[in-house]
């Protein structure tokens, strides 16, 4: 799988980050929210992740019109 970089909170590897994979699918890295509040139930393989809002504004700025 190859994910090219639409917007992080850092210059390193390990920041929270917006991805878009080659299948045109978003791919998002964050902070896990261990353990999830309890009104959430999350299926196998499902996380909670936590980013900042404006990584999320600047990685749909990043993507334009869809």
């Amino acid at each position: 799988m190859t994910l090219t970089p639409l917007a992080a909170v850092c210059n390193t590897a390990a920041c929270p980050a917006v991805f878009l994979d080659e299948s045109g699918a978003i791919v998002i890295r964050g902070d896990q929210m261990d353990p999830p509040p309890a009104a959430v139930v999350l299926s196998p393989g499902e996380a909670l992740v936590v980013i900042p809002p404006a990584l999320l504004l600047e990685a749909a700025r990043r993507l334009g019109p869809l």
